[in-house]
């Protein structure tokens, strides 16, 4: 038997970033990534300063503090969203691909989705959007009134379909989920459940391919929204 004590697991330091390599921009892709990775409730100054290996205050040094660097998350990734330079001869056209950029974002930045839907609207870039947005639906021949209605419906579709589309995809990401769904669905009794038994595969076909859904049904909404003008 050994008299000598057993030797204690070293642990590998933290790699720190190099000096003076640390700025704004380095900083926001570091907490768009945090922000993706993990969610809105895990964003630290802490848990961003271990993501940049540097110490919290160096983050402090760039940014007053976590609702800053929210809002200038939120203002960059807004910034990708495409916007028509002006409103020319196919509003419903422009009006659309806006929606799908908006879809885009954040589908692939589930965290856009809290950071632009919770807080106050403070970016330039999110102003923008809503004001493309209105100028294209009074183009298309709406109302004031009706713009307005129609924009906030556009939206609260965009966001919905969104949502759906992020957490359908965390829910089925194990592995054999899938799979056990399809089965459950194929062993449906018909007698129970005729019309649904029947449509089994082109349910599937619909909830797979989200984005795919997502633009019918944008298509019908626009359909419907614009008859009038």
């Amino acid at each position: 038997m050994s008299v000598f004590p057993s030797p204690q697991p070293v642990r590998s330091p933290r790699r720190r970033a190099p000096r003076n390599t640390l700025n704004p921009d380095r900083i926001l892709d570091a907490a768009i990534t945090l922000l993706d990775r993990d969610g809105a409730e895990a964003f630290t100054m802490r848990a961003l300063a271990e993501q940049l290996g540097v110490a919290t205050m160096a983050v402090y040094s760039h940014f007053r503090g976590k609702e800053e660097i929210s809002d200038a998350v939120a203002e960059r990734l807004l910034d990708t969203v495409e916007l028509p330079r002006t409103c020319g001869a196919d509003p419903r056209g422009e009006l659309r691909e806006v929606c799908l950029g908006v879809y885009r974002l954040f589908t692939e930045h589930p965290s856009a989705l809290q950071l632009l839907t919770t807080r106050p609207m403070r970016s330039d870039d999110a102003i923008a959007v809503i004001d493309r947005m209105l100028a294209l639906l009074c183009r298309a021949g709406l109302s004031q009134e009706a713009a307005v209605r129609a924009h906030v419906t556009l939206m609260q579709y965009t966001v919905g379909a969104a949502l759906w589309s992020t957490r359908r995809a965390r829910a089925l990401c194990g592995e054999g989920v899938r799979e056990r769904l399809r089965t459950k669905l194929d062993a449906l009794p018909v007698e129970c459940y005729p019309t649904l038994a029947s449509l089994v595969p082109q349910v599937l076909d619909a909830q797979e391919d989200c984005a795919a859904q997502y633009e019918w049904g944008l298509d019908q909404l626009l359909r419907g929204l614009l008859a009038e003008g």
